[in-house]
């Protein structure tokens, strides 16, 4: 076999079919659909079925609803109480960086991050630019 045709057949392997779906915590049923479909769960807090798809890495506990509850009351308890700084990793150039609790919307990025991204999208969509082109 020529190293051609063990390169073709290593990219043309057949898909192995997917493994079943391992059983998880909790009430679990197979939503009247074939294999391979969605599967049905309840929320662990509010009792709630809803679907997920077996091939998911994470089999989640808790509805869509719940989570965004949660996320929220998360916020809203690292807003209570007296002004203080909180410390975040940007997520442009991984540096850590302080912001006041008291923002209304709480930044990814750090300051020289966020203004070099403001600078650069004013230069690309400016009317000046397109003016003079």
């Amino acid at each position: 076999m020529s190293w051609i045709e063990k390169i073709r057949a290593f990219f043309h392997r057949t898909p192995k079919a997917p493994a079943a779906p391992t059983p998880v915590a909790g009430p679990v049923e197979a939503a009247g659909k074939p294999d391979g479909a969605r599967l049905k769960k309840t929320c662990r807090e509010c009792g709630k079925a809803f679907f997920y798809d077996p091939s998911w890495e994470h089999v989640p506990n808790y509805c869509k609803e719940c989570r965004t509850r949660f996320a929220r009351e998360k916020e809203e308890k690292q807003r209570a109480g007296a002004p203080r700084r909180i410390k975040r990793k940007c997520k442009a150039c991984g540096k850590f960086f302080t912001f006041p609790n008291t923002l209304a919307h709480y930044p990814n990025y750090c300051n020289d991050c966020r203004k070099r991204h403001q600078a650069e999208m004013k230069d690309k969509y400016s009317r000046k630019a397109a003016g003079k082109a």
